[in-house]
This record gives structure tokens, sequence and C-alpha cells, in this order.
């Protein structure tokens, strides 16, 4: 029956078969006998070793390129090539990786390339399946292939020296013992030393410096001769041939003409050449690198070049060939009276600015004719853009002050775009409160209050340091107070602390630290005080509203809302009361992910694992816990991976059990958990809040403060301040 071709409408005489004109079908036949009776095959069944870790008629129902497709076995090998045409070698030793590919036994031999080598590299031999030597009817497998063994491809015999990781691991699992990897050979075996000196060898520099120059920065003072100018130049020594160019850098609009090179590329002679060594006579030596560094002077035919800089490139270069540390740039010469030319031009001032529309369209439009897109900070663009969960926003909850006394019911959320430092204000609008919810303000650049506009350049705006629980904002004539944040925004400060006070718990510690030792017994009264207030069935809690009011007496106006809040995070009490169902809820998200991604294999995971504990105490570190998790492709990103981590249960040194671990991921007893998106923003850090539930997680966000229970010991212990009591004593 033929397929009918879509194009073609549905009629009699319109089918199209399209096998026809076919010529390669993909599998080549082969002619071999099964039960006794000569028949053509696609494959041969016998004949050949299975390339399987199972032993023959015990393998799994399933076909070898569906359960090793994309598994490749990669061994580095390499061969020597006879050089008949060369006196001072024998041979050169080529490097090649060799691949088996598990779904179907074939081998590939490539090459990696090499610039300059002068040999034609790549595939050396393409993907096939290749017959053992001296057979007609065996082909190479994955048991011929070992580190120190020599194969033969097509009459070439490579020894092998390495493989990859993958490759070892499956070839331990085999039951193979892998030996370690052996060391390359030299590359050319060489004529025994004669004890005379090294020839030098032209193209062997060239191979390995090519396209290597080292870049200076320098001048030539000519401002002794009749109108002479100090001339900037830009030194390129090249290390392939030891050649010199130099240019001359002409600033813009310095009115000078642009000429030709300075002085072309050549060997520069550190002397000039008399004429009987211009005719025939010994060669005149010419700089190398050694002669050149930052304070050098090249006498560039009687032109005497000053170097002043070099590049990062030439810096490493030095540093790791001569041992120099210190590269200090030279300034360059002044003159009372005499203003040089320098190679950048000073900023063009702008006209002042209105306020209308954007600074930098209004900025881009008066420095050209031609309107042009406004260039934004493109790196900072690529490091603070949205890469998954990670949003790069850091949003807040506010509230509008003002006299008004309707606007105080009024809610706002703040978010804050970290790829641009912009702000974008939203309003959740309540029922029947007469203020429609949205975009309260479009996202834009907020500046700052009280600022001057009509300024040439672009006045201070809001950035990132501006964002913490307790500030106010003025944008626009309204003054917001952040009144909480979002799980990502706080865990992002924390994560950033060293760039966000507010959020560094050390900062803080030491803040309190210095204001209870600067009071007399102040620490002591501190103690004594709320010694009291600590639960009795639990001695080390304490409510979270004593615990700030503790704080507020002795910290007064000097700690924020917002580092009240990050020691309450950090030494959060009581954890058993939220542990069931956050171990749960990520259960749920774990399993959602391994639905998802068509994961079960927890037989071979749990394999892992025991070979992996080799002391069989069932617990393992939580790094190599994630190694084996990553080897075996768990289809969960790495922060979700985090909290399944914390939730496990660990020993008294904090490792963790991998039976729970098994338990956790165990199918038959899957969790029914029906996750909201603000539950699972509490989960994962990274997720962000959908416009449904903000309101429902900034409600919560807003009361947690106010329940819980700190852990007053670890709070003092971090403290240490025990100190002050024996010395008041």
């Amino acid at each position: 029956m033929s397929i009918r071709n879509p194009r073609l409408p549905l009629l009699p005489g319109y089918g199209s078969n399209p096998l026809i004109g076919k010529k390669s079908f993909g599998v080549r036949p082969i002619f071999t006998s099964i039960d006794k009776v000569n028949m053509l095959v696609d494959k041969a069944e016998g004949g050949n070793r299975v390339p399987s870790l199972y032993c023959r008629k015990q393998a799994p129902e399933l076909p070898t390129w569906l359960m090793y497709d994309k598994n490749i076995l990669r061994f580095q090998a390499y061969f020597q090539q006879s050089l008949h045409e060369m006196r001072s070698a024998v041979h050169v030793l080529r490097k090649v990786e060799i691949f088996f590919f598990l779904e179907d036994g074939t081998i590939k031999v490539m090459e990696p390339k090499t610039e300059n080598s002068g040999l034609s590299q790549g595939t050396l031999i393409s993907r096939q399946r290749i017959r053992l030597p001296f057979s007609y009817d065996l082909y190479f497998d994955v048991l011929d292939l070992n580190i120190g063994r020599e194969v033969t491809f097509f009459g070439k015999v490579f020894k092998i020296v390495n493989c990859d990781n993958f490759t070892r691991v499956f070839l331990n699992r085999l039951g193979i013992n892998v030996p370690d990897p052996i060391p390359w050979p030299d590359s050319i075996e060489r004529t025994p030393d004669t004890g005379k000196p090294p020839k030098t060898r032209p193209f062997k520099q060239f191979l390995d410096f090519d396209r290597q120059v080292l870049r200076f920065h320098g001048y030539w003072d000519d401002r002794t001769s009749e109108f002479g100018a100090l001339h900037l130049m830009e030194i390129h020594y090249f290390l392939g041939d030891d050649t010199i160019e130099i240019k001359e850098v002409m600033p813009p609009n310095s009115g000078m003409e642009a000429g030709p090179m300075f002085l072309k590329r050549m060997r520069l002679p550190r002397k000039i050449p008399s004429h009987v060594e211009m005719t025939g006579g010994p060669k005149v030596p010419s700089y190398t690198p050694a002669d050149l560094s930052i304070g050098a002077i090249l006498n560039v035919y009687g032109r005497n070049v000053v170097l002043t800089d070099c590049d990062p490139f030439t810096k490493e270069y030095y540093r790791v060939t001569y041992g120099f540390d210190t590269f200090t740039p030279l300034p360059l010469p002044k003159v009372e009276g005499t203003e040089l030319i320098s190679a950048s031009m000073a900023d063009r001032e702008l006209p002042p600015w209105n306020g209308y529309g954007s600074y930098d369209d209004s900025a881009e439009n008066c420095r050209t004719v031609e309107p042009k897109a406004v260039h934004r900070d493109f790196m900072k663009f690529l490091n603070k853009d949205r890469i998954g969960f990670d949003s790069h926003i850091l949003r807040f909850a506010a509230r509008l002050i003002n006299d008004n006394p309707e606007d105080a019911r009024r809610y706002f959320i703040i978010k804050y775009f970290l790829c641009d430092d912009t702000i974008g204000i939203f309003e959740l609008g309540e029922r029947n409160s007469g203020f429609k919810g949205g975009k309260f303000f479009r996202r834009d650049k907020m500046y700052l209050p009280e600022v001057d506009f009509f300024v040439p350049k672009e006045p201070p705006a809001y950035t990132d340091k501006d964002m913490w629980i307790g500030n106010e904002l003025v944008i626009n004539k309204h003054r917001f107070r952040l009144v909480a944040a979002d799980e990502y925004a706080l865990r992002y400060l924390e994560v950033h602390a060293e760039e966000y006070p507010m959020a560094n718990i050390a900062l803080i510690m030491d803040k309190i630290r210095r204001t209870l030792a600067a009071q007399e017994n102040g620490y002591k009264n501190f103690v004594a005080k709320y010694m009291e207030a600590v639960l009795p069935h639990k001695k080390e809690l304490i409510t979270v509203k004593c615990f700030k009011q503790a704080l507020k007496e002795i910290m007064c106006e000097k700690m924020t809302e917002h580092e009240f809040i990050t020691l309450i995070r950090y030494f959060r009490g009581d954890p058993g009361q939220e542990k069931s169902p956050r171990r749960e809820m990520i259960r749920s998200l774990v399993f959602t992910e391994l639905t998802r991604g068509l994961w079960d294999d927890r037989d071979r995971l749990r394999e892992g694992l025991v070979h992996a504990d080799e002391a069989s105490s069932g617990v393992l570190h939580p790094e190599r816990l994630r190694q084996i998790l990553r080897a075996h492709r768990l289809p969960i990103n790495t922060d979700l991976m985090d909290c399944m981590l914390k939730v496990l249960n660990k020993d008294e040194n904090c490792f963790i059990q991998y039976e729970d671990l098994m338990s956790f991921l165990d199918f038959q007893t899957r969790p029914v958990y029906n996750l909201s998106d603000a539950d699972y923003q509490k989960v994962v850090r990274h997720a962000p809040p959908v416009k449904d539930t903000e309101c429902k997680l900034w409600g919560e966000a807003e009361t947690v403060i106010h329940d819980g229970y700190v852990n007053w010991n670890a709070f003092l212990c971090q403290l240490n301040l025990e100190h002050l009591i024996k010395d008041q004593q």
C-alpha cells in the first residue's frame, strides 16, 4: 500500500510511493545462518559479541539502540606516523580520540584540529563497525577497548592512554578494571645530543607563538625640533618571528592628519647598522622580548620611543616567562604652558534636561541628528536578566503615606528590576474600595526627590541599595513605605550580603555588640531581664514579639525593620512545627519534575549510593550525594535540589541518610499535595509570584514577623559577650 502525499488530492492516480528511487536504506544486510538456514538479515545475532553490560540472552527486551541512545565511550589514543622526508626525526606522534557508540557498536576516530600543523586532521575513520584483525565475522566491541591496550584499525596501531569519566564508570560497572591514565610520549624522537648549542628553528617558533603579540604603549618626544609635538605610539612585538611594528595614535579632532605606519613590521636592530653590515657583514642583533619593559627606550633609527604601559596579555607573558610582578605605568611628560592632546576626548556637555521623556533618550538625540536607540548596559543585562526561576526582580509591599485616611488602606507592590535599575509600581485593588488596581506607575527610572532636573548630567536615581523594609521612597511626589518583601527578595539580599548591609548578619550582630559593650552593665541587665521570657518547656526559645521588644530597648532607633527581619530569619527557632508540611511540599515539587522528565531509575540510584558508601555507614556527605544525583540525571534544578537535601534526615555530623532519600523518592508513596503558586514560591526562592495570589502572599509576609520563636541561646552565643559579665563582677 503506497503512502499518500499530503500535498496531492486524494483522487485515483495521485498516490505516490516515497520509497521509489531510494537506493540507500541505512542498514546493510548481512548474510548469516539462523537455525541452520542461510538467509539475508539486517544484523547478525550470533556472530558478534553483544556490546552490553548484560550477559547474552539475559538482556531486557528493549533494543540497544533505545537503551544506549547517545551513550558514547570516549578514549584518547595516539599513533605514530613515519617521516621519511625529515632527517632530524624518525616519526611524529598524532593524538586522536576514539568514540565507541554503545547503541550499535560502531567506532569513530577523529583527530582534533591544530592550527598551522601542516597535517590533514579531522575525521580519520568515519563511524562504522570495524572488524578484528584477521577476522571476517567478529568486530571490535566494548571489551576490546581499555587504557594501555593497542588496537589495530585498518592497519594503523592506536595506543589508548586515557578515557573520560563516563567511560571509566561504565567499564567499572561491567566489572572491568580501568588503569590510570598513561602520559603522552614525546611528539618527535630527536637525534642524540652532540653537545652543540641548539639550532634556531624558525618554523617551530612560528608554530608555538603564531598570533601572539606583545602590545606596549609609548611616546616619542619631538618637541625639541621646530613645530615638534609629543607623539603617542603603540608598539606591537610579534613573538612568531621577532618582528616589531609601531603605529602612531592620532586623537580624534586633533587637527593632525593620520599618516602611514611609524615603523612597518620588521626586525628592529638595536643600533643603526653601518654600510659594511648592510652589504653582507655580520647580522646586527635585533630587539628581543627581554629588551622590552615599562620604562625601556627603543632606538628606532635615531628616534627614542619610551614604553609607558602594556596590555594584560603582555603582563601575563612577562609574569610567567621572566617572573616580573610590578607593572607600574609611567606618566606622560608635561611641560609648563603646553597641553598634551589626550587620546580620549573630553565629555561633551549636553544642554540641560527638561525632565520630559527619559534622560537617555533626550541625551542621545542631542548627540546626533539621526535618532538612534539608547545603548543599555549590556553586560549588566546579561548578568541580571531572568535565568530560569532566577528572575532578578526584587518585590516589596508598600503603603502610601499621606494625610488622607482613605489612602492608608491602599496596598502597593514595588518591583525593582536589577537588569536595568528600573522600578514599576502596581496597586492591589480591593473590592468596593473605590480604587482600581493595576499599574500605578509604569516601569522607569525613579529619581530621588528634590533634585534639579535642569542640569546637563543625569540626576541621581534610586538604586537597589535603597530597597529594604522600613525605608521610605518618594516617587513622583508620592511617599511609599516598604513594609514587607517576598522570599526571593529577602533571600537575594542575604546571599549578596556583602553588597547589602541591611541583610548582613555579621554587621548587624557587630552593631548590637558595640551598643551593649558601650553601656554600663548593659549586657548583664539585658540577659537578666529577658531570662524569664523563655518558654518553660523549651529553655532556648523566646517569642518573636518579646525578642523584638528586647532589641528595641537597647537599640532604640539604631536598627531598621529589615535588620530585625534578618535576625529573625537567621535565628529562627522551633523548626519542627513547619518541617512536615514543608517536606511534603518539596516532595510534591520533586515528583512533579520527575514525572515531567520521565525519570524512574531508583534501582540504579540505589546501586550508585551503595557503591559510594564504602564504609557501609548508611550516610553520605551532602556534596557527594549531590554529585551522585547529578550523575543519575535527576531532572530537577539546583534550587529545588538544595531544598530537598535540607529536609532529608541527617546524623550528628550533618551527613544525609540516603535511605531517607530513597523513601523520599518512592513512587508508591507519592504525595497528593496541591500546591498553589504562592506556596510554590515559598519553597523555591527564585519562583516569581503570580498576580492572582500576590495579595494572599503579601498578607502572609506581613504577619510572619509576629509569629514563631527565636533561638535565644544561639543569639547570645553569637553575641559572645560573656566576658563582660565577668569583668563587671
